[in-house]
């Protein structure tokens, strides 16, 4: 199976990344997206992923950080990729932390959107209060040639049918397992078997039955069974019917 993103760049795994990633590799995760959340975290992906055959990774700056962002920096790092550099992520907007930037964040995000057209690289995008301003820039780009993925997705059923018109995939996190996510449930079970992924988003939104513990990729099975319980699908056929999705959009 794939986790098509998780951060095993962030600090909480510094002290025992090798173990999570034998832990991940022995439990039969497949591969992994491991993304960066700016410059710092960006670098830290792509030594990882150098240091591990199942690991790729993906380089971008959340819009909580859109205002240390250096589009030569990042473009620097984009003309050093190597076949193992996936996408560029995780970007968007999200006004839950801060909207008083908003005109900030859209800048750098449309920037490095321009930037992964011109690299020819899929978008892992973040989006969280921020659905109306999203689906203005979502619209102005579409559609796009070379991918586009909202992950975490938290939206309604409705905007989910009006992003995957646009061509861009959905991933669910461990968010789909809990009790008291209706709307996502509704999304889960109906939104077409080729428009989704997914993730786990570690070490954040540990699922059930782990919620509590620390998230790590091996979790991503859990996702899984949630959704195919949601669908009424055997869960085998939809890990191996999500991961050829996950496979051909990051051309793993």
């Amino acid at each position: 199976m794939i986790d098509t993103h998780c951060h095993l760049n962030d600090a909480q795994f510094d002290n025992d990344v090798d173990l999570v990633i034998d832990r991940l590799t022995s439990g039969g995760v497949e591969a992994v997206v491991c993304v960066g959340w700016d410059f710092k975290s960006s670098v830290k992906a792509r030594e990882i992923s150098d240091l591990n055959d199942n690991v790729y990774y993906a380089i971008g700056v959340h819009p909580d950080e859109c205002d240390d962002y250096n589009q030569f920096e990042m473009e620097d790092l984009l003309r050093l990729k190597s076949s193992k550099l996936v996408a560029v992520g995780e970007i968007g907007l999200d006004y839950y932390h801060n909207k008083d930037n908003k005109f900030r964040q859209m800048e750098v995000f449309e920037s490095q959107i321009s930037l992964a057209n011109k690299y020819k690289l899929p978008i892992i995008i973040h989006c969280r209060d921020a659905f109306g301003d999203m689906l203005t820039i979502l619209k102005k780009y579409a559609p796009f040639k070379y991918g586009a993925v909202m992950h975490c997705y938290s939206g309604s059923l409705e905007y989910a049918k009006e992003i995957i018109k646009l061509g861009i995939r959905i991933s669910f996190t461990g968010s789909v397992t809990f009790k008291n996510a209706t709307n996502l449930h509704e999304v889960a079970k109906n939104i077409p078997l080729d428009s989704f992924f997914f993730e786990t988003d570690s070490p954040y939104l540990t699922p059930e039955p782990n919620r509590g513990k620390r998230n790590e990729p091996i979790y991503v099975f859990d996702v899984a069974k949630a959704v195919a319980k949601l669908r009424g699908i055997d869960e085998d056929k939809l890990i191996e019917l999500t991961d050829k999705n996950a496979k051909g959009f990051f051309r793993i």
